[in-house]
This record gives structure tokens, C-alpha cells and sequence, in this order.
């Protein structure tokens, strides 16, 4: 048998670089190992019966609304799976029989959660792992990422108890899981989800919340400390989930960092991995260490080995929902040429300006584009990219709309373009509906080009909202960022072609 050599970096948990050569088989991994840890994740993220422990027998409310109860949030969000609080009075809680203990509940459970002080928690794993219960969500802090010695050795205790059990722990310091398909979340929050193929994982619980413009679940796994379940696994199951078109990660430090990246380069090669790498800085990444127990590792490294493994990283939250959103609303590009439309040469040429930034390349129209493109502008208006279609309305008095569905057609069709930016005016509430139309009717008939808009003028949020509610196109509120969306697809479909 040939072999194929690549090279790989990984990075260890200390930040220490290995580079070395690997045998492509290396990259492949042991199927059924494989299929044991999706079946294991499926505990945690497609329950079919979940024990609660730690309910308050009244729901406990937060200001601003909603509450802090594992209990009421999951029911209020309609899960038809079993349900069994316990709780040491038992009795009934919210109508639901209460057990005094885990090992009085008559079934089979798929999922505990854990919501008590922490020196209760070692004892009640031990008892999750007696009554046969293979995924655990630990939601209590103060363990790894204590500062005292005391959680460090509650940490140790709930190792020694799952070791060579079968039982896995998410956490401790988690939210757990959320599930929009089943109407499932472990958090003690009320969590935004919405059925979406976005599969996401974090180390901090506050992107159970909606960032703006996205609720980012889909499917949602919180690390926590990541005493147990790592990136690897989470990947793992969101490789082989059917419902997962995109991956996001938010990643604050990894202790299986080798692991993981080899995981995520073959991940990648079937689902785009979207990375939100913090800890750039020195006091950034000794705040990480307080929070996860985690090492941040060397960012460079990280950058690197990202690259490698065809993981996109994005600098912040806004990147971060851009680039998500990007990945399942628009169709991936096939080159890196761009042609750009508008109705004033100034914010053309800030589009130009933005492709030279990240990476991509200024389409060359070919002469039937350009040809048609002189039928329509004035005599004395030069032809190229960026198409200026002012002087166009302004002095042909051609209609807008009409001006703009045949340049767009006509730009689609040129074999020299992989995506196309317009930039246009909102000067009417309904000008979002009206443009929509046109860039659907083009990106259905050319499928393998996507196109994306900036909107200036006073009704920029109405023309934000309506394309933010539907698929195959995508308005942004600045060049730069509708292009630096469109960059993260041609890498991502470069990675794909070489891999």
C-alpha cells in the first residue's frame, strides 16, 4: 500500500509547536471509536429523559424577566422528553413527580443535570454512575478553575468516580447543552434557539444568548472547563449530525489541542469550522486560565495550525455571526473574483478597496459584459468594475430596478465572476423587497455565485431586515464586512479543492 505524506502542525496544551511529517492514513480515525463517542454525545445533546438536580420548589425569577431554573426554562420551551427532578423532599415539583434520589427513579435516564454547591457534587456523580446514567452536565463552578486547592480536589474526586465507567461529564462550569430540534436546553437561563443548521460549541455559557442578527443554535454544546468532553468529541457528533450544515466554535484554550485539530481538519474537509479564538494577549490568556482551567497556548501557533486544518478564524463577535451567517445562507464561491455594482463611485470604489483587503481579486468583465454595459451608461462614462450605474438613471432617466436586473444578470453570466457586491441606496421603506428580488432572481439561476449587498440612506435597517429573514442573499452594513464574508468563502473553497 502507497502512502501519502502531508504535514501537520498541532499545537499541545502548553502552546508548544510540533511540526512533523504524518501518513495521510494518520488522519483517518478508528470508525467504530468514532461512532462511540457520537452515541455518547447524543446523550448530552438528544436526550430522550433528563434528571434535574438542584430545583428550587418555586421558580426562581432574574430581573429583566425569565428565570434560574434548569426545570421551568425546560419546560417552558415545550421538551416532550421524560423529565425527573429530584429533589430530597420529593413530592411534586411544577406537577412533575419529584424523586429524594436518583437511584428511586424507576427508568432508564439519558442526561443529569447538576445544579448544587459544589461539595455536593462529587457524591452525586458517584450515584449518576451507580444508577447506570452515561452523560452528566455539571453547571456548578469552583473546581478547576478555582483558586483554591479544595476544587481542584472535588475535580479529582469526580474523575476517579467516572473513570472506566463509561460515564462522561460535561463541565463542570457549563450550561450544557441546548437543542432547538427537540425544544431541549440544560441551562439555567432561558436560552434564544432557533431551527437552524448552525452546530455550535463554547467555553463560556453567554453564547447561549443571541448575539446580534444570530441565535446561534441550532445545536449548542457549552464546555465549560472541559474536564471530560473536549472540542474532539463535540466535533465529532456534529460531523455526523444530518441536522449541522456549519460549525462555530468559540475556543478560549483546548487541553486536547492535537487531538482536536486533527479531528477538525477532517471535519472541515465535509462542514465549514468557523473559529472564535480568544486569549491573543498576555493578561488575556492568564484570564483564561482562571476561567476554564485551560491553557491559551501561543497565538501564532494557533494561527497556523487553524490554517492547516482549514478552520476559518474570525477576530470578534461581529466577524464571527458574519461569517456564520455567510456559510449557510449564501452559495460558496468557486474563485475569488469579484464584481462589484452601484449607484455612486464612491462606495464602488470602497468595495474595490475592501477586495484588495481580504484577498480577493477585482473581476476583469469580459467584452460582452462590457459591451452591454456601454448600451446602458452614458457615451462619456468609462466601462469597468466597479459598474457606476448613477449616471446611468440619473441621466438616461432608465428605471432603477430595471437598470439594476440586467447589469446583475449580465454580471452573473460573465464566466470571469464568482461573486458579485452591490452597493445601493434605501430611500423607501419597501426598496429591501424590491432588491431581494432581483439578487434571488439571479442567484437562483446562476447557483454556484453569491451575491451580497451594503445599503446606505435612511432606510437601511428596514433593507437589513428583510434580507436578515431570508436565505441565498445577505445585506451587511458595510463593504468591508460583505466582502470580508465573501473572503472566508473562497478560502474555505480553496481548502476544500486541495484537500
Amino acid at each position: 500500500m502507497k502512502f501519502k505524506f502531508i504535514r501537520i502542525l498541532v499545537v499541545s496544551g502548553s502552546g508548544q509547536q510540533i511540526v512533523g511529517l504524518a501518513k495521510q492514513t494518520d488522519l483517518r480515525y478508528d470508525a467504530q471509536m468514532a461512532m462511540d463517542v457520537v452515541a455518547q454525545m447524543k446523550k448530552f445533546v438528544e436526550p430522550e429523559s433528563v434528571a434535574i438536580f438542584g430545583i428550587p420548589r418555586s421558580p426562581m425569577s432574574v430581573t429583566g424577566g425569565g428565570t434560574l431554573d434548569v426545570l421551568t426554562n425546560l419546560v417552558n420551551q415545550g421538551y416532550q422528553g421524560r423529565i425527573y427532578p429530584i429533589h430530597p423532599r420529593g413530592g411534586k415539583i411544577q406537577g412533575l413527580k419529584a424523586y429524594a434520589s436518583v437511584m428511586e427513579v424507576p427508568e432508564n435516564i439519558d442526561l443529569a443535570v447538576i445544579n448544587l454547591p459544589r461539595d455536593l457534587i462529587p457524591g452525586l456523580v458517584k450515584e449518576c454512575v451507580n444508577k447506570g446514567i452515561r452523560a452528566v452536565a455539571i453547571l456548578t463552578q469552583g473546581f478547576a478553575d478555582a483558586d483554591d486547592d479544595e476544587g481542584k480536589q472535588l475535580q479529582r474526586q469526580i474523575d476517579d468516580f467516572v473513570r472506566g465507567t463509561g460515564t462522561r461529564i460535561l463541565g463542570p462550569n457549563t450550561l450544557g447543552t441546548a437543542n432547538a430540534y427537540i425544544n431541549f436546553s440544560s441551562a439555567f437561563m432561558e436560552t434564544q434557539m432557533e431551527k437552524n443548521p448552525i452546530g455550535f460549541m463554547c467555553q463560556t455559557g453567554v453564547f447561549f444568548m443571541s448575539l446580534a442578527g444570530l441565535k446561534l443554535m441550532g445545536k449548542a454544546i457549552d464546555l465549560g472547563n472541559g474536564s471530560d468532553i473536549h472540542f474532539s468529541e463535540g466535533l465529532e457528533y456534529l460531523e455526523q449530525d444530518a441536522e449541522t450544515k456549519v460549525i462555530g466554535l468559540h475556543i478560549e484554550g483546548a487541553k486536547d489541542s492535537a487531538r482536536f485539530l486533527r479531528v477538525a481538519r477532517r471535519v472541515a474537509c465535509k462542514k465549514p469550522i468557523i473559529a472564535l479564538k480568544t486569549g491573543r494577549g498576555e493578561w488575556a490568556a492568564r484570564s483564561i486560565q482562571s476561567h476554564t482551567g485551560s491553557l491559551a497556548g501561543g497565538d501564532k501557533i494557533w494561527d497556523a495550525a487553524f490554517k492547516q486544518a482549514g478552520v476559518i478564524r474570525v477576530d470578534d463577535v461581529e466577524e464571527f455571526t458574519d461569517t456564520i451567517r455567510a456559510f449557510y445562507k449564501l452559495a460558496p464561491m468557486k474563485g475569488r473574483r469579484v464584481g462589484v455594482i452601484s449607484y455612486t463611485g464612491g462606495f464602488g470604489v470602497m468595495g474595490i478597496e475592501a477586495c484588495q483587503k481580504y484577498g480577493l481579486e477585482v473581476a476583469e468583465f469580459s467584452p460582452k459584459t462590457t459591451s452591454l454595459l456601454g448600451e446602458i451608461l452614458p457615451p462619456w462614462q468609462g466601462v469597468g468594475n466597479p459598474a457606476d450605474l448613477g449616471p446611468a438613471i440619473m441621466v438616461k432617466k432608465i428605471s432603477a430596478l430595471e437598470t439594476l436586473e440586467t447589469v446583475v444578470e449580465a454580471i452573473f453570466d460573465d464566466t470571469g465572476v464568482d461573486a458579485v457586491l452591490g452597493i445601493f441606496g434605501a430611500f423607501a421603506p419597501s426598496v429591501g423587497a424590491a432588491y431581494y428580488q432581483v439578487a434571488e432572481k439571479a442567484a437562483m439561476s446562476h447557483p454556484g455565485k453569491p451575491i451580497v449587498f451594503y445599503f446606505y440612506g435612511p432606510f437601511v435597517a428596514e433593507a437589513l431586515g428583510e434580507f436578515q429573514a431570508r436565505d441565498g442573499v445577505m445585506a451587511f452594513p458595510s463593504p468591508n464586512r460583505a466582502i470580508r464574508a465573501l473572503g472566508h468563502l473562497a478560502d474555505y473553497s480553496e481548502f476544500r479543492m486541495k484537500s
